[in-house]
């Protein structure tokens, strides 16, 4: 088991930007200010934090990252109802994991 920092880059884009704009802007507001993560002043969809791994090869350690992060993400987007509205991209760097890991949610 072993702890790595993150920060995540992201972009949240309504599905139609004609209707789902307050969606994509509520979901923006709720991931910066409260799931728990810290911030970067003055750059608004970035996020920084620690991500707990159990696997033991970085090819593993990777891949978990990716779906922990992932999933925490959706659940947040889920439990706002906006998943049908909006659709997310992130790029993640997990310390000592390599080059940046690219996912989205749509």
């Amino acid at each position: 088991m072993s702890k790595h920092e993150f920060l995540l880059a992201y972009t949240i884009k309504p599905r139609n930007p004609d209707e789902d704009e307050y969606d994509a802007a509520q979901a923006r507001q709720h991931l910066r200010e409260n799931i728990g993560l810290d911030t970067v002043e003055h750059i608004e969809t970035t996020l920084l934090g620690l991500v707990q791994l159990d696997s033991v090869t970085p090819v593993d350690q990777v891949n978990e990252a990716e779906r922990l992060i992932r999933n925490h993400i959706h659940a947040e987007l889920k439990r706002l109802r906006v998943l049908t509205s909006v659709k997310f991209y992130g790029c993640l760097m997990v310390d000592g994991l390599g080059p940046a890991i690219r996912f989205s949610i749509v």
